[in-house]
This record gives C-alpha cells, sequence and structure tokens, in this order.
C-alpha cells in the first residue's frame, strides 16, 4: 500500500490555515445561529433565501465568504498537490476568479437592468461560496490529519465523492438561477450570456484541469 507522505511543517501549516477559518465559522454560530441557519437553508427555502439576501452586507456574511474561501483554497491546494500538479498561480487564479466575479456580479444591474435579479445572483453566489467551504471543511481535515495512514485509493474515493457532490450542487443551483431569471422582464440573450461567462465557463475550466 502507497501511503502519502508529507512533511511535518507543511501539516502544521495547513491546520493552521483549517483552524483559523473554523473558528471564525464557530463564532459566526454563537452570535448568529438564525443568520446561520438561513445561510444553510437559502437554496431550499425561499423565505431563508430572502433573510439571507436582506443581510449580504452583515459583518458575519462576511466573515463566512471569506472564511469559507481559505477552506476551498485550502482543499484546492490539497487536492493539486496530491496530483503533484502543483503551480501557485493556480491558486492564485482561483482566488482571482471569486473576487473578480463578485465584482462583476455588483455591476451587473447595468446589463440585466434588474436590480432583483442582481440581488438573487448576488446571494445566491455568496451563499454558494460560503456552502462550498463548508462542504469541503471535512475532506480537507482529515486528508491533513491522516496523510499517514491514508492510501492514495481513499483520497481518491474522497477526492471523487466530493467533486461529485459538488457538481450536483452546481447543477442545482444552476436551475434555480434559471428559473430565478425566467420570472424577471431579462432578456433572454442576457441570461445566457451571464450563465455561460460567469457560471458555466468557470466550472468547465476547472472540472476539465482538474479531470486531466
Amino acid at each position: 500500500m502507497f501511503l502519502l507522505e508529507r512533511i511535518l511543517n507543511e501539516q502544521l501549516f495547513l491546520l493552521i490555515i483549517i483552524a483559523i477559518p473554523t473558528i471564525l465559522i464557530s463564532y459566526c454560530i454563537k452570535n448568529r445561529p438564525f443568520l446561520l441557519k438561513s445561510i444553510s437553508l437559502a437554496h431550499l427555502k425561499k423565505t431563508e433565501f430572502k433573510f439571507v439576501s436582506n443581510n449580504t452586507q452583515d459583518q458575519i456574511v462576511t466573515i463566512l465568504f471569506w472564511s469559507s474561501l481559505t477552506l476551498q483554497t485550502a482543499g484546492l491546494y490539497l487536492f493539486i498537490n496530491e496530483k503533484n500538479k502543483f503551480n501557485l498561480l493556480l491558486i492564485i487564479l482561483f482566488i482571482s476568479l471569486v473576487i473578480l466575479k463578485r465584482a462583476v456580479i455588483f455591476i451587473s444591474e447595468i446589463i440585466f437592468q434588474s436590480k432583483t435579479l442582481l440581488e438573487t445572483y448576488y446571494t445566491s453566489f455568496v451563499v454558494m461560496v460560503i456552502h462550498l467551504g463548508w462542504l469541503s471543511l471535512p475532506f480537507t481535515l482529515y486528508k491533513t490529519i491522516y496523510h499517514k495512514t491514508t492510501s492514495l485509493q481513499t483520497i481518491h474515493g474522497l477526492n471523487t465523492l466530493l467533486l461529485g457532490t459538488i457538481a450536483l450542487y452546481l447543477a442545482i443551483r444552476l436551475v434555480i438561477l434559471i428559473n430565478s431569471a425566467k420570472n424577471e422582464t431579462v432578456s433572454f440573450l442576457h441570461i445566457i450570456f451571464y450563465l455561460c461567462t460567469l457560471e458555466i465557463l468557470p466550472v468547465v475550466l476547472i472540472f476539465s484541469y482538474i479531470i486531466s
């Protein structure tokens, strides 16, 4: 059985990176449990989604967003490192794309001319980043703590499960976004342009790199 090996300093570094956002998330749970509940159920209940939409500028939401992005980055680092494809530029590109997408959604009102739709897309984006950070946490934590006793086969199984869950989540979210757009007086061409450039294309590029 071939075991993955990782130097102690790298393991401690990863644990610190994981621990900091985890502590921040715990702080958020303690101080705003109802907001955390709404974020958890945002894509399942319209009332919870609306509550989150009204609180996207809340400090707790901001903390959760960046904490979850940190967890995703740590998970991506582990994934590409396990495949011996580590590239710092890829990490920087991932973070830059998330930040750029957040900025683009802010100015998308000029294109869509629909404040309600803009708020829906932005809220959905923020919730997605937070959810994916939470989703990646147990996988990243397990692979970091038990790296010395985890086989490549187990790692491959965990990665497949995580990627499959993410793909399903993104597909469901895409359907929700399309349905939301249908309820607004927005050009279908604008909807397709948005979905292709900001939703589908980045996911296809990332998954293509991961699978290759």
